[in-house]
């Protein structure tokens, strides 16, 4: 036997008892040797890959390819390198040239289609998944992987299908329940979800991501308490699980416990810096009576300067002269294209757009739709669905699809920030979805009105203010027949004032004025109505709040969730709605004042806190609108006792309301798109300067 030979063997024997740091010792030695041995090379990079050393294992694998280039093991192994260190596209290059020798290969075909997918490519992966699946149909962690893509598909039942088609063959395979847990989630199915995840958690008591997910559906079903309970468990064993500690702060947040849920979100950020957990972050400062809008701007400018401005091109695309002429391109990008606020505060802009001077594209984040998603799909001249799609894929897409302007419906809520840092149109502008600055630079403007952003305002923005001449939005009213009921309290002999806003809202001066309003209608009650007001832990809570100021429980009444016409109906028991600070209601103001229910409102000193105070003045309901918070619970009180002004004001403000600019679909169209022509001309004539405040 040669020497060669022998040290073959031995390093095969050692591979064979798993001896992997001996068999890499003995690669290298016998490489000093017989470097030309392309073999060894190869063995030297896999035994790297099995010991975890990633990134160590790309040179000799590297080497082994330059000597022998048409093995296909070597480039196999080569892509799984890659794979390991999330290079997909080198990863999808090296598995095509593996498969290019050895097509039959179902692995290969395999994290092929998992790169594929990792980088949006979802037809590369769904064909390369169908021939791994066509070498060897039942292969659990093919059908497993082909199950995820049709999650990011939308094909949420086929993803259902299998997954329990491997749970037939493999019950304890958590993946697979996990996935039916995720498909079920995106279509809101919250307690089909649930149950996917427990039974998850009862197979594998301590997996993480099944704990985490039921308690991320707990809270998105309202079930505080108890997603609390297993968020705090995860973060007590996870203490750096960033993810963990985002979702706790929403919990807590949904709980009006704010203090405790920036605390969590401070957790977040500090364990892993990541521009979503700190959007929700900066998101909740905005319930902070505490933040002037100096801060607030200038935490927005940090989060732009960590993770956005370093994403800017050289060259950013121009205004072009001809477009005014042939009519602007606008993209619109949202995560909710449906009926809640997005649907109902701006759908009617798209519907009444003029065509003639307009052509609009609109990029769905969202797979989950209903009858809102049909009218908008109906407004648009394209529509692009890009829940799976990278932001530095969508942003090559709006540059192919040549707009204009595109415009943010989401801001920090809406998780697609970081297309606009890569500013793929001339003109970039932010309006509805968040509350105030993003604090992008590449965000050329924010669209706003005289109400949410007062001249002289303009340095707490980082955008230029576009203001409009009546309000920021337009209030699409309900088809359904909702009848406006008489004014209760002259039945009950009693006052209720109602509430029926996120109670993450409410805040300690909020509880000062509403018990002071109580104590002052002495027969009056509180109505608070909204997901997971229902819980009982949640109410006693509540209930403390006011009684440290004085006001007994009884006197508080709770509602948890229901349909948003059930929630509409409700307001027949409402006299009076009273607004939240720091901030405002928007979609639960119009809905009050299209039921007949005044709001008593007053505005705060940010773009949050003034949602009211600009709908219900555009509504010319001005007399409901507070200096301060002093002259909110006057009000309140006054019209407490005007119970026959109140009566007929609500028996007429349907009327007023649907007549008013807050519901003119028509002239808000009109007055929006030439608003963003003049920015857009602007930005031309300044030779891309940021348009100038309007």
């Amino acid at each position: 036997m040669s020497q060669q030979s022998s040290t073959v063997e031995h390093i095969e024997s050692l591979i064979r008892q798993g001896d992997f740091p001996a068999a890499e010792a003995a690669c290298d030695a016998a490489l000093v040797k017989s470097p030309a041995e392309h073999k060894l090379w190869a063995w030297l990079g896999t035994l790297r890959l099995a010991q975890g050393r990633v990134a160590d294992a790309e040179a000799p694998l590297r080497q082994a390819i330059s000597l022998s280039p048409h093995e296909a093991v070597y480039w196999n192994s080569l892509g799984d390198c890659f794979f390991g260190q999330q290079r997909w596209q080198p990863a999808i290059e090296a598995y095509q040239q593996a498969l290019a020798g050895d097509p039959n290969n179902a692995e290969s075909w395999r994290n092929l289609g998992a790169a594929a997918h990792a980088v949006g490519h979802l037809d590369q992966a769904e064909q390369a998944f169908d021939r791994s699946l066509a070498l060897i149909p039942g292969d659990p962690n093919t059908r497993i992987r082909y199950a995820l893509l049709q999650v990011d598909r939308g094909n949420l039942d086929r993803a259902i299908e299998f997954s329990r088609a491997v749970l037939a063959q493999m019950p304890d395979l958590i993946p697979a329940w996990l996935i039916i847990g995720n498909a079920e989630r995106l279509r809101v199915n919250w307690s089909a979800a649930a149950a996917a995840y427990r039974e998850a958690i009862k197979r594998a008591p301590r997996d993480r991501d099944a704990r985490f997910n039921l308690g991320r559906t707990l809270l998105l079903d309202g079930k505080f308490m108890e997603a609390e309970a297993w968020l705090r468990q995860l973060v007590l064993e996870h203490p750096n699980d960033s993810e963990a500690w985002t979702v706790l702060g929403g919990t807590l947040h949904a709980q009006a416990r704010l203090g405790e849920a920036l605390e969590a979100l401070q957790h977040s950020i500090v364990r892993r810096p990541d521009p979503f957990a700190h959007s929700v972050l900066l998101m909740s400062l905005h319930y902070d009576s505490a933040q002037s809008p100096e801060q607030i701007v200038a935490n927005h400018r940090m989060w732009d300067a960590l993770y956005a401005r370093p994403l800017a091109p050289a060259v950013p695309p121009a205004a072009r002269g001809d477009v005014l002429k042939r009519g602007l391109r606008i993209g619109f990008i949202a995560q909710d294209f449906n009926g809640g606020p997005t649907g109902c505060l701006g759908l009617k802009l798209l519907e009444c757009l003029d065509k003639s001077l307009c052509s609009i594209v609109c990029y769905s984040d969202r797979l989950a739709e209903d009858d809102f998603t049909a009218r908008f799909r109906a407004a648009a001249n394209l529509w692009r669905v890009c829940t799976a799609v990278s932001d530095q894929a969508l942003a090559e897409q709006v540059r192919r699809d040549e707009i204009d302007v595109l415009v943010d419906l989401g801001g920090h809520v809406g998780r697609r920030l970081l297309v606009f840092a890569r500013r793929p149109a001339a003109l970039q502008l932010t309006w509805l979805g968040y509350v105030g600055t993003t604090g992008l630079t590449a965000m050329d403007g924010l669209i706003a009105d005289r109400f949410h952003v007062r001249p002289g305002e303009e340095l707490s923005y980082s955008e230029a203010v576009l203001r409009l001449p009546h309000d920021y939005i337009c209030y699409g009213t309900p088809h359904a027949a909702l009848h406006v009921a008489p004014l209760p309290a002259l039945t009950t002999g009693r006052v209720t004032f109602g509430c029926f806003n996120n109670p993450a809202k409410y805040s300690p001066p909020l509880y000062d004025a509403w018990s002071s309003i109580l104590q002052r209608v002495p027969t009056s009650r509180l109505l608070l109505k909204y997901n997971g007001l229902d819980q009982p832990e949640l109410q006693v809570r509540l209930r403390a709040e006011f009684a440290r100021r004085g006001v007994t429980g009884e006197r508080i009444e709770f509602q948890g969730r229901s349909t948003n016409l059930d929630t509409m109906r409700q307001y027949d028991q409402v006299d009076l709605a009273l607004d939240t600070q720091p901030y405002s209601g928007g979609l639960t103001t119009c809905e009050a004042l299209w039921m007949g229910v005044p709001v008593i409102c007053c505005p705060g000193g940010g773009f949050a806190s003034r949602h009211s105070t600009s709908h219900v003045s555009n509504a010319g309901y001005g007399q409901f609108v507070a200096e301060d918070m002093e002259q909110y619970v006057a009000k309140a009180v006054e019209w407490a006792n005007r119970l026959d002004e109140l009566a007929i004001i609500r028996s007429q403000m349907r009327e007023q309301v649907a007549a008013s600019p807050l519901c003119d679909g028509p002239g808000f169209a009109r007055d929006w798109l030439a608003l963003v022509r003049e920015a857009y001309a602007a930005k031309r004539r300044a030779g891309d300067v940021s348009p100038p405040v309007i």
